[in-house]
């Protein structure tokens, strides 16, 4: 009885540790399944001897960690590639900048945490209006975009005063009038009507790739010539019907999983 049960306890131990395959000759891994698996209860992945894997939580995927090391759960904000977030400001109250002078436009400033252990991109999309809408001048300045105190992107911007509003030519005619025996000059006047205060808002993209941090973005105007403002309330238009949304600087971002 000894001699039989020896064989038996050195096959089990052989059978324990080797390959097993279900509808394959040659299993490649532990347990290789040539056919569709069914899953009826929850996965469970990672784990050790005495401990049972996770099974993850509702909406989870499971995704690839690399060779050698258990797929992880992850929610869907978190997969390489995919978007963590939106993130969305607007102006708050008007400021002024005359030539040569540089302000923070009230309100378009942003802190964004990239979590540890990760890298994240970032696509700023930047749009504004700096005008002054009392003088009727011409105005020229740039938009910038800084992280943490640093440019990072800039764009220009201008205000056409008058665009045109009136004009009078230097052209004349002359007419010789007989019964007076004499030519007489009359000046040709063109008037022309036209914009005043044109505004030309502007656009701009940026994309930034960032470790794990807290960052602060903040959107500054600098005015090149003439007196501008941004964040302008148009409450002197004629027609003005309350919205003070339309000519605030606005900046979104769109937070990219890397």
């Amino acid at each position: 009885m000894k001699k039989l049960l020896l064989p038996i306890v050195l096959l089990a131990s052989l059978n324990v540790y080797s390959q097993v395959g279900i509808q394959t000759s040659t299993p490649q891994k532990t347990l290789h399944v040539n056919g569709s698996l069914q899953v009826v209860n929850e996965v469970n992945v990672g784990g050790n001897a005495t401990t049972a894997g996770s099974s993850g939580t509702s909406g989870q995927i499971l995704t690839s960690q690399g060779p050698g090391i258990a797929p992880a759960w992850q929610t869907l904000n978190t997969v390489s590639g995919s978007v963590n977030g939106a993130m969305y400001v607007q102006g708050l109250g008007e400021a002024t900048a005359t030539a040569g002078q540089t302000i923070d436009v009230p309100g378009v400033t942003l802190d964004i945490t990239v979590p540890a252990g990760r890298t994240q991109t970032l696509l700023f999309t930047i749009l504004g209006y700096a005008l002054d809408i009392t003088t009727g001048s011409t105005s020229q300045g740039v938009f910038t975009l800084l992280q943490n105190g640093t440019k990072i992107s800039s764009a220009y911007v201008s205000k056409a005063g008058i665009f045109p509003n009136s004009t009078q030519s230097n052209l004349s005619v002359t007419v010789n009038i007989p019964a007076f025996n004499n030519n007489y000059t009359f000046p040709i006047v063109r008037s022309f009507t036209g914009l005043v205060n044109m505004p030309v808002p502007v656009t701009f993209l940026k994309s930034v790739t960032l470790s794990a941090g807290t960052y602060t973005f903040k959107v500054q105007y600098a005015a090149w010539a003439g007196t501008a403002k941004v964040n302008v309330n148009p409450d002197t238009f004629s027609g003005y019907n309350l919205d003070k949304e339309c000519m605030l600087t606005k900046m979104q971002v769109l937070v990219y999983n890397n």
